[in-house]
């Protein structure tokens, strides 16, 4: 089977941490199969007053191979911000349509998986058309309010749905989102984000620091650093030598959330010397510092998934979560405890409650409630098994002949 990715969120050497859950399942599913993928890149003109969060787009290769896969980065046109969001697939589209083309004569796919439905899943319909082939989606994003302020964008992912064979979604919450827009449940399957086994592992002999909290994401509002914080101050009062690890930062070059926010924040509920920004990690960092923390926290107001539970718990870390969407589906009594979404003082009860009952959880077992769903190599056969019903779905519905992209052996044509 001959699978074509394509995303916008795939790490490169710009910006490395982008998409590792879509380049997780691309990297296992290629054992199962082969795997080709296009990375569509912003275009940056080549104009000396361009800030740096636009110029450095122009480093990133045309084509780069990671992990043995070939990723390709055609460009395509966008706008700063939201300002050309309404066009966007169409945009994609005709940006990486040359470079599909050209791909097409020597890796004929059977099949496009696309990464988010717009402006991604949008292209790919298109694309699947044109080809012939079946095309799946996985939506990582809420729809909702998204949507409800871009009616063209909604009118898009509705008809991109609708032509796919099947949209994937990782959690009940999200599936929820989707199917209050699209009405058709019946395109769904359930499937999960993984993690990565070589990385986020209990270790050898793992050490737990019995005061240390630490929250991994990225610093923006929704991830509710602020009511974690705020839950922070009254803990500290009780025990002075807890100690916050804040690991991640922008990938966009969004505005300054920790200076302009999170440091005041800190200053205000004189948590100066129990707070600790990290700034962004490497996998293989991140893991250790799970591995050496007491509870992992995720705050967030608004969450598809909490891949960050998952790879805690297999670490051998247990969590606390708000009740948010995803981590809903993640934290049960046996992994940690779920606060109310919002209320700080929820929050710290249960971390205070975890932190308390730290040695009935115990490491190896944490480690086995991840290791039974989570595995990457568990969620690639699950997404094979999609792919070949797809594939067989499609087959006896020919396409109109017209929309066919016919694959071409230029060695005969000499």
């Amino acid at each position: 089977m001959k699978v074509l990715t394509i995303s916008r969120n795939y790490p490169n050497q710009v910006l490395p941490q982008l998409g590792l859950w879509v380049e997780g399942l691309v990297r296992e599913t290629s054992r199962l199969g082969e795997q080709q993928v296009i990375s569509p890149v912003p275009y940056s003109p080549p104009l000396p007053r361009f800030a740096r969060r636009f110029t450095r787009f122009r480093e990133i290769p045309g084509r780069e191979i990671r992990s043995g896969i070939p990723v390709w980065h055609p460009r395509f046109l966008s706008g700063p911000g939201y300002s050309l969001h309404n066009f966007e697939g169409m945009a994609t589209y005709l940006g990486i349509r040359p470079a599909v083309d050209r791909l097409r004569r020597h890796f004929p796919f059977d099949l496009i998986h696309a990464h988010f439905v717009y402006p991604d899943g949008a292209a790919a319909a298109r694309l699947g058309r044109r080809y012939g082939v079946p095309v799946v989606i996985t939506e990582h994003a809420l729809w909702q309010p998204w949507l409800d302020h871009y009616p063209r964008v909604r009118r898009q992912a509705v008809e991109a749905v609708r032509q796919a064979s099947f949209q994937l979604v990782a959690s009940r919450y999200l599936r929820d989102s989707v199917v209050g827009v699209t009405g058709m449940p019946e395109k769904i399957r359930l499937v999960p984000i993984g993690f990565n086994r070589s990385i986020f592992h209990r270790g050898d002999r793992p050490v737990h620091l019995a005061n240390q909290l630490i929250f991994v994401g990225r610093l923006q509002p929704v991830k509710g650093l602020d009511i974690l914080l705020q839950a922070l101050a009254p803990l500290v009062k009780k025990e002075p030598s807890l100690r916050l690890l804040i690991v991640g930062g922008p990938l966009y070059g969004e505005e300054d959330y920790q200076g302009e926010v999170l440091e005041p924040l800190v200053r205000e509920l004189a948590l100066d010397g129990n707070v600790e920004f990290t700034g962004l990690k490497a996998p293989e960092e991140v893991a250790r510092l799970l591995r050496e923390s007491a509870v992992m926290v995720l705050p967030s107001r608004r969450e598809s998934f909490g891949a960050v539970l998952v790879e805690a718990l297999a670490c051998g870390t247990p969590v606390v979560a708000t009740r948010c969407g995803g981590p809903e589906d993640i934290v049960t009594p046996e992994a940690g405890r779920l606060a109310a979404n919002g209320d700080p003082e929820d929050l710290a009860a249960a971390i205070w409650q975890v932190l308390g009952e730290r040695e009935r959880y115990d490491p190896e077992h944490l480690s086995t409630l991840a290791h039974r769903q989570y595995t990457w190599q568990k969620i690639a056969a699950q997404t094979m098994e999609i792919y070949r019903e797809a594939i067989a779905g499609h087959r006896g519905r020919r396409a109109p002949q017209q929309n066919v992209m016919p694959v071409i052996d230029r060695e005969k044509e000499k």
